[in-house]
Protein backbone atom coordinates (compact mmCIF):
# COMPACT_ATOMS: atom_id res chain seq x y z
CA UNK A 1 0.00 0.00 0.00
CA UNK A 2 1.42 3.40 -0.92
CA UNK A 3 2.82 5.49 1.93
CA UNK A 4 0.47 8.38 1.04
CA UNK A 5 -2.60 6.17 1.41
CA UNK A 6 -1.36 4.90 4.77
CA UNK A 7 -1.03 8.48 6.00
CA UNK A 8 -4.55 9.33 4.83
CA UNK A 9 -6.00 6.30 6.63
CA UNK A 10 -4.16 7.18 9.80
CA UNK A 11 -5.49 10.75 9.71
CA UNK A 12 -9.03 9.49 9.14
CA UNK A 13 -8.65 7.01 12.01
CA UNK A 14 -7.60 9.68 14.52
CA UNK A 15 -10.28 12.05 13.25
CA UNK A 16 -12.83 9.35 13.94
CA UNK A 17 -11.51 8.86 17.48
CA UNK A 18 -11.69 12.61 18.12
CA UNK A 19 -15.27 12.83 16.83
CA UNK A 20 -16.36 9.92 19.05
CA UNK A 21 -14.77 11.58 22.09
CA UNK A 22 -16.43 14.91 21.32
CA UNK A 23 -19.77 13.21 20.85
CA UNK A 24 -19.48 11.42 24.19
CA UNK A 25 -18.58 14.66 25.97
CA UNK A 26 -21.52 16.45 24.37
CA UNK A 27 -23.99 13.73 25.31
CA UNK A 28 -22.62 13.63 28.85
CA UNK A 29 -22.88 17.39 29.24
CA UNK A 30 -26.45 17.40 27.95
CA UNK A 31 -27.32 14.66 30.44
CA UNK A 32 -25.92 16.71 33.33
CA UNK A 33 -27.89 19.78 32.24
CA UNK A 34 -31.07 17.75 31.89
CA UNK A 35 -30.56 16.19 35.30
CA UNK A 36 -29.99 19.57 36.96
CA UNK A 37 -33.03 21.07 35.23
CA UNK A 38 -35.17 18.15 36.25
CA UNK A 39 -33.87 18.05 39.82
CA UNK A 40 -36.73 18.23 42.28
CA UNK A 41 -36.79 21.10 44.74
CA UNK A 42 -36.45 20.05 48.37
CA UNK A 43 -39.71 19.14 50.06
CA UNK A 44 -40.52 21.48 52.95
CA UNK A 45 -42.23 18.68 54.86
CA UNK A 46 -39.21 16.43 54.42
CA UNK A 47 -36.86 19.17 55.65
CA UNK A 48 -38.96 19.73 58.78
CA UNK A 49 -38.97 16.01 59.45
CA UNK A 50 -35.20 15.84 58.96
CA UNK A 51 -34.25 18.94 60.96
CA UNK A 52 -36.88 19.67 63.61
CA UNK A 53 -37.12 17.08 66.39
CA UNK A 54 -40.61 16.04 67.35
CA UNK A 55 -42.16 16.69 70.73
CA UNK A 56 -41.36 13.76 73.00
CA UNK A 57 -37.93 13.15 71.45
CA UNK A 58 -35.51 11.73 74.03
CA UNK A 59 -32.57 13.80 75.21
CA UNK A 60 -29.19 13.04 76.78
CA UNK A 61 -30.36 14.72 80.00
CA UNK A 62 -33.39 12.50 80.36
CA UNK A 63 -36.19 15.05 79.83
CA UNK A 64 -38.07 14.49 76.55
CA UNK A 65 -38.55 17.57 74.41
CA UNK A 66 -41.71 19.48 75.28
CA UNK A 67 -42.87 23.08 75.15
CA UNK A 68 -43.36 23.25 78.90
CA UNK A 69 -39.63 22.60 79.34
CA UNK A 70 -39.12 26.27 78.48
CA UNK A 71 -40.21 27.31 81.98
CA UNK A 72 -37.79 24.87 83.62
CA UNK A 73 -34.85 25.83 81.41
CA UNK A 74 -35.46 29.55 82.03
CA UNK A 75 -35.50 28.94 85.78
CA UNK A 76 -32.14 27.19 85.48
CA UNK A 77 -30.76 30.30 83.80
CA UNK A 78 -31.92 32.36 86.80
CA UNK A 79 -30.74 30.14 89.67
CA UNK A 80 -27.70 28.11 88.58
CA UNK A 81 -24.39 29.67 89.47
CA UNK A 82 -21.41 28.13 87.72
CA UNK A 83 -17.89 27.80 88.99
CA UNK A 84 -15.11 29.44 86.98
CA UNK A 85 -14.29 26.10 85.35
CA UNK A 86 -17.95 25.40 84.53
CA UNK A 87 -18.38 28.88 83.09
CA UNK A 88 -15.39 28.22 80.82
CA UNK A 89 -16.98 24.95 79.60
CA UNK A 90 -20.29 26.71 78.93
CA UNK A 91 -18.50 29.48 77.03
CA UNK A 92 -16.82 26.81 74.88
CA UNK A 93 -20.21 25.21 74.17
CA UNK A 94 -21.77 28.55 73.25
CA UNK A 95 -18.87 29.90 71.20
CA UNK A 96 -19.96 28.73 67.69
CA UNK A 97 -23.72 29.11 68.23
CA UNK A 98 -25.83 31.93 66.81
CA UNK A 99 -29.04 33.30 68.31
CA UNK A 100 -31.83 32.02 66.01
CA UNK A 101 -33.94 35.11 66.67
CA UNK A 102 -31.12 37.47 65.61
CA UNK A 103 -28.38 35.40 64.02
CA UNK A 104 -26.06 38.32 63.47
CA UNK A 105 -25.49 37.92 67.22
CA UNK A 106 -24.02 34.98 69.15
CA UNK A 107 -26.17 32.91 71.46
CA UNK A 108 -23.83 34.02 74.24
CA UNK A 109 -24.95 37.64 73.77
CA UNK A 110 -28.19 38.21 71.87
CA UNK A 111 -29.17 41.64 70.58
CA UNK A 112 -31.49 42.31 73.55
CA UNK A 113 -28.60 42.10 75.97
CA UNK A 114 -27.13 45.31 74.63
CA UNK A 115 -30.08 46.99 76.36
CA UNK A 116 -29.71 44.97 79.55
CA UNK A 117 -32.43 42.43 78.71
CA UNK A 118 -32.51 38.89 77.38
CA UNK A 119 -35.17 37.21 75.28
CA UNK A 120 -36.66 34.04 76.64
CA UNK A 121 -35.67 31.90 73.67
CA UNK A 122 -32.01 32.61 74.40
CA UNK A 123 -32.61 32.41 78.13
CA UNK A 124 -34.02 28.88 77.86
CA UNK A 125 -31.11 27.65 75.73
CA UNK A 126 -28.48 29.11 78.01
CA UNK A 127 -30.30 27.84 81.07
CA UNK A 128 -30.24 24.34 79.63
CA UNK A 129 -26.56 24.72 78.82
CA UNK A 130 -25.78 25.91 82.35
CA UNK A 131 -27.65 22.97 83.87
CA UNK A 132 -25.83 20.43 81.72
CA UNK A 133 -22.39 21.85 82.41
CA UNK A 134 -23.21 22.02 86.13
CA UNK A 135 -24.19 18.34 85.95
CA UNK A 136 -20.82 17.42 84.44
CA UNK A 137 -21.71 17.20 80.75
CA UNK A 138 -18.97 18.14 78.30
CA UNK A 139 -19.02 21.29 76.15
CA UNK A 140 -19.83 19.17 73.07
CA UNK A 141 -22.73 17.45 74.84
CA UNK A 142 -24.12 20.73 76.14
CA UNK A 143 -23.79 22.30 72.70
CA UNK A 144 -25.63 19.43 70.98
CA UNK A 145 -28.43 19.56 73.56
CA UNK A 146 -28.86 23.32 73.16
CA UNK A 147 -29.01 22.95 69.38
CA UNK A 148 -31.59 20.16 69.72
CA UNK A 149 -33.75 22.36 71.94
CA UNK A 150 -33.44 25.40 69.66
CA UNK A 151 -34.33 23.33 66.60
CA UNK A 152 -37.43 22.17 68.45
CA UNK A 153 -38.36 25.65 69.71
CA UNK A 154 -37.43 27.64 66.58
CA UNK A 155 -37.58 25.11 63.75
CA UNK A 156 -38.48 27.63 61.03
CA UNK A 157 -35.09 29.31 61.37
CA UNK A 158 -33.14 26.08 60.95
CA UNK A 159 -35.23 24.95 57.99
CA UNK A 160 -34.68 28.34 56.36
CA UNK A 161 -30.93 27.95 56.88
CA UNK A 162 -31.04 24.50 55.29
CA UNK A 163 -32.83 25.94 52.26
CA UNK A 164 -30.18 28.65 51.88
CA UNK A 165 -27.46 26.00 52.06
CA UNK A 166 -29.26 24.24 49.20
CA UNK A 167 -29.23 27.48 47.17
CA UNK A 168 -32.96 27.92 47.64
CA UNK A 169 -34.83 31.10 48.65
CA UNK A 170 -36.75 30.47 51.92
CA UNK A 171 -39.24 33.20 50.99
CA UNK A 172 -40.46 31.05 48.10
CA UNK A 173 -41.32 28.40 50.69
CA UNK A 174 -43.26 30.78 52.91
CA UNK A 175 -40.39 31.25 55.38
CA UNK A 176 -38.25 34.24 56.28
CA UNK A 177 -34.57 34.52 55.47
CA UNK A 178 -32.39 33.42 58.41
CA UNK A 179 -31.04 36.94 58.90
CA UNK A 180 -34.59 38.28 59.22
CA UNK A 181 -35.19 36.62 62.59
CA UNK A 182 -38.08 37.12 64.97
CA UNK A 183 -36.28 39.95 66.80
CA UNK A 184 -36.24 41.94 63.56
CA UNK A 185 -39.91 41.23 62.85
CA UNK A 186 -41.15 42.70 66.17
CA UNK A 187 -41.87 39.22 67.57
CA UNK A 188 -40.04 39.55 70.89
CA UNK A 189 -43.27 39.14 72.85
CA UNK A 190 -44.84 36.55 70.55
CA UNK A 191 -45.19 33.03 72.06
CA UNK A 192 -42.49 30.48 71.36
CA UNK A 193 -45.01 28.18 69.73
CA UNK A 194 -45.75 30.88 67.15
CA UNK A 195 -42.11 31.45 66.24
CA UNK A 196 -41.53 34.36 68.60
CA UNK A 197 -39.00 34.95 71.36
CA UNK A 198 -41.39 34.10 74.17
CA UNK A 199 -41.19 37.51 75.80
CA UNK A 200 -38.43 39.28 77.63
CA UNK A 201 -39.76 39.15 81.16
CA UNK A 202 -39.43 36.56 83.94
CA UNK A 203 -42.34 34.49 82.62
CA UNK A 204 -41.77 32.62 79.36
CA UNK A 205 -44.67 33.03 76.95
CA UNK A 206 -45.00 29.60 75.42
CA UNK A 207 -48.47 29.99 73.94
CA UNK A 208 -51.38 32.40 74.00
CA UNK A 209 -53.83 32.03 76.88
CA UNK A 210 -56.80 29.92 75.92
CA UNK A 211 -60.05 31.85 75.73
Amino acid sequence: MPESEIRVRRRNFWKGIALVAMGAALVGGMAVVAASQGQEKPSLAALYEEIVPAEGTETVYGIPLAWENAHLFASWYDVIRLSAKEAWVLAEALEPLRAPCCDDNPLSGCCCERGGLICNLVRTARGLGAYLVHQGFSAAEAQAAMIQWLKFAHGDYYVAKALVERKEDPVKYGLFKPENGSCYRNMCNVPLREGGCGGMGPQVIVERPKA
